[in-house]
């Protein structure tokens, strides 16, 4: 007997009928949505997809005697300043006094303890317009990102002066802060 209940209950399944969607008149109901991406200006600094912590060094070599000024240009990942910027960002590039002067007035300072070897950074290739940060006695770079975006280069121009007598040997060095404003 449990056999044939069995066979009952299929039978019975078999002619309920199905409560599944057949797919005939279906609504139809349509809604949008939004997809955006907002562009803000900004800036990358170094030509990689994170920014550099440091943009090189400038080095004026090994020297026995400054009878006359040594003059350096830097190059990207030897103290050029290397940027990535939304096209047409107006940025302001400055460069800081150093660890051993105020005011870059009268110079900046390479120090080897309490010796001195005066030098200065400069915006133009013919060593005229000091490049500070606008509150450190020069004034910073101002200028407009180029329209066709991609990586900028902006040299700094360094001179080493001369003297006389020359420090005692050694090495001098400065570290001076690179500030990016847009």
């Amino acid at each position: 007997m449990k056999r044939c209940a069995g066979v009952g209950l299929l039978a019975l399944a078999a002619i309920t009928p199905a409560l599944a969607d057949t797919g005939t008149n279906e609504l139809r109901v349509d809604r949008l949505f939004q997809v955006r991406a907002v562009v803000t200006q900004g800036c990358l600094l170094g030509t990689g997809a994170s920014d550099v912590s440091s943009y090189g060094n400038i080095n004026f070599g090994q020297i026995s005697s400054l009878s006359s000024p040594v003059n350096r240009t830097s190059t990207p990942g030897s103290g050029s300043i290397v940027l990535q910027c939304t096209p047409g960002t107006r940025l302001t590039i400055g460069i800081g006094s150093g660890a051993n002067t105020a005011s870059v007035a009268a110079g900046r300072f390479l120090a080897k303890g309490s010796e001195r070897l005066r030098y200065q950074l400069y915006q133009d290739a013919a060593f005229n317009t000091v490049w500070g940060d606008g509150s450190n006695g020069a004034a910073a770079l101002s200028t407009t990102f180029p329209a066709a975006g991609g990586t900028q280069s902006y040299p700094v121009y360094a001179r080493l002066f001369s003297v006389t007598p020359m420090p005692s040997a050694g090495i001098y060095n400065d570290v001076v802060t690179v500030t990016i404003s847009y």
